[in-house]
């Protein structure tokens, strides 16, 4: 065996079976896409047609097609058989999976193959049942566990049954803006930006906070609040194309909000929240989400839905304010308390940058997932060698 062992010599699978785009699957592209441009052989699973196809295509980065969802035995049987398949054709060094529902096939095959190790991004809730042993069996032949905040990795913990020391973040591997501008907007401006994922296809969280506008405008006036409000709905596809926008604009011309509501696309990086005063986010499945830190970055102010993870990342208040998902009046609330104290926030977030980057920043995020590539198949290799031995 070599007595060091390079990247660019390595075989990296990387299962994404998704239909959905968010956090995880553009972790998916990014990590596929920087391996292939060290040198290193990259290649998706995924479902033809899906969003990560899409834009893997666009990253020009080899796809292998798995046609059915993993909700029954039977396709998870295909799957065993195909992913049996794929490991002897394209002789695969690693596994990185981003789907907890892919871990119990490829455990059943890894079992037999020692010297393949498997790595899983953890950012969903998963309805583990501690009770089913196999699962467990094949679930803890997953090498390395990688979550983006501490708290997440105190989930995964106490969730999957796994080694902790298995565990580790390695934060979020987002995009820095080389500088940041602050005062976007003449004073008598403020743009409060919305995000909505170009898989959105419901209204019921938008219209949560569309709900929110009028009185929210009331009480501002009572107030004796002068500036006037923007609120920009972004999103990384072209709006005509968007499931929701035609329902969207009758709901906005039914309220009469269209002088108050903006409609743009942008790429969804730190560059696009340069010119936004207030950072509203919606809620969403993910246990963490790139667009809150996207915000963040840019030392904007955030409102964002409440878990743990959200008010960990915010400081409990300090960077901004969190809401329950469900409470319309909370939310109004806490926008209204984020617009009479701006200034107090813009204070608070003055260098929370700097702080991110140690944590987040993409230069760090890819230093530790290829050392744990190397650490783990260099680990595998010599059990693997000492079990021929010993046979």
């Amino acid at each position: 065996m070599r007595e060091k062992i390079r990247l660019s010599d390595l075989s990296v699978l990387y299962v994404c079976l998704s239909e959905e785009w968010g956090t995880i699957e553009r972790r998916c592209i990014s990590d596929a896409s920087y391996f292939r441009n060290i040198g290193g052989v990259s290649f998706i699973l995924c479902h033809e047609k899906s969003l990560v196809d899409r834009e893997a295509e666009k990253e020009d980065i080899p796809r292998l097609y798995f046609p059915d969802a993993l909700t029954g035995w039977r396709a998870k049987l295909n799957f065993y058989f195909q992913i049996q398949h794929i490991l002897q054709e394209q002789q695969v060094d690693v596994i990185h999976s981003y789907n907890y529902n892919t871990l119990l096939p490829l455990g059943m095959i890894l079992k037999g193959m020692p010297h393949i190790p498997m790595v899983f991004t953890f950012n969903e809730n998963i309805p583990w049942k501690k009770s089913h042993f196999m699962d467990k069996w094949f679930i803890s032949r997953t090498d390395s566990i990688l979550t983006f905040s501490p708290n997440i990795r105190e989930l995964a913990a106490e969730t999957l049954p796994v080694n902790p020391r298995k565990i580790h973040v390695t934060g979020a591997g987002i995009d820095f803006p080389a500088k940041i501008t602050r005062s976007h907007h003449a004073a008598e401006k403020r743009k409060i930006m919305i995000f909505i994922p170009r898989t959105e296809d419901d209204l019921k969280c938008i219209r949560l906070f569309v709900d929110c506008i009028d009185p929210l405008l009331y009480s501002l006036k009572a107030a004796g609040y002068k500036q006037e409000l923007i609120f920009t709905f972004l999103t990384d596809i072209s709006w005509y194309n968007h499931p929701i926008f035609e329902s969207f604009k009758r709901m906005i011309l039914e309220r009469q909000l269209e002088m108050h509501i903006n409609f743009e696309t942008r790429p969804l990086a730190s560059s696009s929240f340069q010119d936004c005063d207030i950072f509203v986010g919606l809620p969403q499945i993910e246990l963490f989400s790139d667009q809150d830190l996207y915000a963040l970055v840019t030392q904007t102010p955030v409102l964002l839905p409440r878990t743990s993870t959200r008010q960990q990342l915010i400081k409990q208040g300090k960077f901004g304010e969190t809401y329950h998902p469900e409470d319309g009046r909370e939310l109004k609330d806490k926008m209204l308390k984020i617009l009479l104290n701006y200034d107090k926030y813009l204070e608070e977030l003055n260098g929370v940058e700097l702080e991110l980057q140690d944590q987040h920043h993409f230069e760090r995020y890819a230093e530790e997932l290829y050392a744990h590539y190397e650490k783990l198949y260099t680990q595998r290799l010599r059990y693997s060698q000492k079990r021929r031995r010993l046979a």
